[in-house]
């Protein structure tokens, strides 16, 4: 079989790779499909010639060649790209392997620790998700991976393990010819960098954004995407599954018995990452003017889910909302910040504790409303951002007489 000019060869982030055999003029281009597809059983990739010489034109047919197949063969995407059969299992079984036999070192069960981190922690990131969308593949490591790590209080060390891990399964998946790209993961200074929040005039121009796609597209679905950026900035919810599983019939209003005409809002949000119930109560501005809106834009029962009553896939809804976040943030310069950080969509949540404790709420309040502890408020939530920073200058030197 001919060699690969590998000098010709060009990898693009959809998987897609164009190049020229050594004894050809023309380009061809190839990009994975799945090993059980009956076509293509050997390989798993799909292969042909462009037939053109000039690179660019091979690189427009090859894209073309791209959503042809995965157009026509739609239904059978799931199951011929799954993360979890393709990536991550053949990786872990040699891995097992590869330390069970190494039965002169003290930890030789290192391959079952690397299985429990997949199995306990990582997999359910990657349901229903296509590992040939690099992007979102990268959006989900950058964004809910390192966010949710740092929020279960876990160090920079152990997050480089979760990290290592990945990397491994992607380098091998590479070397099979699974994947033609190795999707980046977070470097240790981003690891070590804390996650800042959004200052409440930033969330409202990626609000106005969405106000501006639904305005060119007429496209619903960006007005469902604001409700769900004011149900998480609302309250001491951890944005994803937790605010999008919740239905309608999860919320109710209290009464202050002192002040009747006062309004509660509370959701009951189910099966959180610290307990199986939690109370969430929502901010009156939220209670008082957006609320009234989503219950009214849509025609639900109590049965439906409040947020995207139509979106049945709420794995794969929850990718879709971070991606466009982190799209919108980028196209207003909201996205990274000055150290180097980065600002996804569980930034909102830093918000949220930052503006309470702007308001002098106590840290056992702030702790209890965001259902976390009150270490995991004060080192990951607050940390000593430049915001915490000049807050506890005010309330330790505010009454304080300059001395002249």
């Amino acid at each position: 079989m001919p060699k690969i000019n590998k000098e010709t060869m060009k990898v693009f982030r959809n998987g897609v790779s164009v190049y020229k055999y050594q004894n050809k003029q023309t380009y061809f281009c190839r990009f994975y499909v799945g090993r059980n597809n009956k076509q293509y059983s050997k390989s798993g990739r799909f292969e042909k010639s462009t037939k053109t010489k000039n690179i660019n034109e091979a690189i427009k047919i090859a894209n073309n060649y791209y959503r042809e197949w995965f157009t026509t063969n739609h239904s059978s995407i799931i199951q011929h790209r799954s993360f979890e059969i393709e990536i991550a299992q053949p990786w872990l079984r040699y891995r097992v392997i590869k330390y069970k036999n190494k039965t002169h070192l003290k930890k030789n069960d290192q391959g079952e620790r690397d299985r429990a981190k997949w199995e306990n922690f990582l997999k359910p990131y990657f349901d229903d998700v296509d590992y040939k969308d690099f992007e979102l593949v990268e959006t989900i490591i950058n964004d809910q991976i390192l966010s949710d790590l740092k929020d279960d209080g876990k160090s920079g060390n152990t997050i480089n393990k979760y990290m290592s891990v990945l990397n491994q399964m992607f380098n091998r998946a590479k070397d099979r010819g699974i994947i033609d790209v190795i999707p980046d993961t977070p470097t240790e200074l981003v690891i070590n960098t804390p996650r800042h929040p959004y200052s409440n005039q930033e969330l409202n121009l990626i609000n106005r954004k969405c106000d501006e796609e639904y305005s060119k597209k007429e496209d619903k679905f960006y007005l469902e995407l604001k409700d769900y950026f004011n149900l998480c900035r609302s309250g001491g919810f951890r944005p994803g599954l937790e605010v999008l599983n919740i239905k309608k019939k999860d919320f109710q209003y209290l009464t202050d018995a002192k002040n009747p005409k006062l309004r509660v809002l509370e959701f009951t949000v189910y099966n959180t990452k610290t307990k199986p119930t939690h109370k969430v109560t929502c901010n009156p501005f939220f209670t008082d003017k957006i609320f009234p809106e989503i219950l009214e834009r849509n025609s639900i029962k109590d049965d439906d889910y409040l947020l995207f009553p139509n979106e049945k896939n709420r794995n794969n809804l929850k990718n879709k909302v971070g991606k466009i976040f982190t799209r919108l943030s980028k196209e207003l310069g909201l996205y990274y910040f000055k150290d180097g950080g980065t600002r996804p969509i569980y930034s909102i949540r830093h918000t949220y504790a930052t503006e309470l404790y702007k308001k002098g709420v106590t840290i056992q309040d702030i702790a209890t409303s965001m259902n976390t502890s009150e270490r995991m408020i004060m080192s990951v939530y607050l940390g000593l951002s430049d915001q915490t920073l000049v807050e506890r200058h005010k309330r330790v030197y505010g009454n304080m007489k300059i001395i002249k």
